[in-house]
């Protein structure tokens, strides 16, 4: 039994069963920063997932609940049959509308004036299905009296909440057509992330950081919650206390321009052999290449981004090796990266210092996960 923002029992659709596993659900995490990111926008007031719905998103005490459903493969798409259809895994007296994709989006919750649907899909439904089509924050056009009528006949029998019948739902239901992979929808978060990142720095941020942010945001955070016990429902700001977090923990810059100092830089050393007092040492340096990256300019900061690149890559080919057993965790894998610097013609030919080129690698490194201690 779940409890509504009330503390009122809630009863579940059937097909919901509590909490879910998360894995395989990396889709439906990219499209929940999406609504997260709608909510800063001011389009919701809250935000939960794997609560009463996959993503349930609230204005002020009005629900909109959403459910994800993608196809995988070419030549398939949803349509009004598809999304009416009972679940053919049942026990076949169990196959009844309330087990169907629609079915289960309407019934077991409260259905309060003004309460919408959507169904989200990755790809273009078909013809009869499209007519509920809309995009993201916009209202949809009217549905044909015949389609309507359709979506009612298939779903007759369902038992809804609060008095309200299927014609009051099929009313009220959104077909939000997303991206059709993960990483498509995650290339738009990105998109949208990016001026915020900004906006918060002060300055351009580095590609690579506005990928660490929406790593943060998609697995550790909204995968996190939606594996714990409880649906929690985050507000403005609440989200944005979320996303600001993410963005100091991989820029190590706070709001007011300072610069937060980053503790596990040197435990990702230690299993490198890194003594504690040049671990401190190289913390400094890394403080002191991110102060002057923050201030540089022009043709400077590209240089510095470049460098950034050409590091990063060398880091990549050290913990491909070391995936593939040809060299060791540890010690070995810090000696072989700092040697492929020393390597670097730039860094023979001293157009770029040997420390400066070690500073971005603790840069890296500050940013990474075990760079050292595994093959992760």
């Amino acid at each position: 039994m779940v409890s509504d923002a009330a503390g009122a029992p809630v009863t579940l659709a059937p097909a919901d069963g509590g909490r879910r596993s998360r894995r395989g659900f990396l889709y439906q995490d990219a499209v929940t920063l999406l609504d997260c990111l709608d909510m800063l926008d001011g389009h919701w007031t809250e935000v939960s997932w794997e609560d009463l719905e996959d993503i349930l998103c609230f204005r002020g005490t009005v629900p909109v609940y959403r459910q994800v459903k993608t196809v995988e493969g070419p030549g398939k798409s949803h349509s009004v049959a598809r999304v009416c259809q009972p679940d053919s895994t049942k026990k076949r007296e169990n196959r009844t509308a309330e087990t169907s994709y629609l079915g289960k989006l309407f019934i077991g919750k409260p259905l309060p004036e003004g309460t919408r649907f959507t169904l989200i899909v990755n790809e273009t439904p078909a013809a009869d299905l499209y007519e509920f089509a809309c995009q993201r924050g916009r209202s949809r056009q009217p549905v044909s009296p015949e389609v309507r009528q359709k979506v009612i006949d298939k779903l007759s029998g369902l038992s809804l909440r609060d008095q309200r019948d299927i014609g009051w739902c099929v009313d009220r239901l959104d077909v939000l057509i997303e991206a059709r992979t993960s990483d498509q929808v995650e290339d738009e978060a990105r998109r949208r992330l990016t001026p915020m990142v900004r906006s918060y720095l002060g300055q351009e941020p580095l590609a690579a950081e506005v990928d660490e942010i929406l790593k943060r945001l998609i697995s550790i955070h909204i995968g996190r919650k939606a594996a714990e016990l409880r649906a929690v429902r985050h507000t403005v700001d609440d989200f944005r206390a979320v996303f600001e977090d993410a963005v100091q923990r991989v820029t190590g810059q706070r709001h007011d321009g300072g610069m937060e100092r980053l503790m596990t830089l040197q435990e990702k050393l230690r299993p490198a052999g890194i003594l504690a007092e040049e671990a401190d040492r190289q913390h400094e340096a890394m403080l002191t290449f991110r102060r002057h990256q923050r201030s540089s300019l022009g043709a400077e900061r590209q240089r510095l981004a470049a460098l950034s690149d050409k590091i990063y890559a060398i880091c990549q080919v050290t913990a491909m090796q070391r995936r593939g057993g040809l060299i060791g965790a540890g010690e070995p894998a810090y000696r072989e990266t700092v040697q492929a610097i020393c390597r670097m013609p730039e860094v023979v030919s001293n157009e770029v210092p040997l420390s400066h080129a070690l500073a971005v690698l603790s840069d890296i490194t500050a940013r990474c996960q075990n760079r050292y201690e595994d093959a992760s």
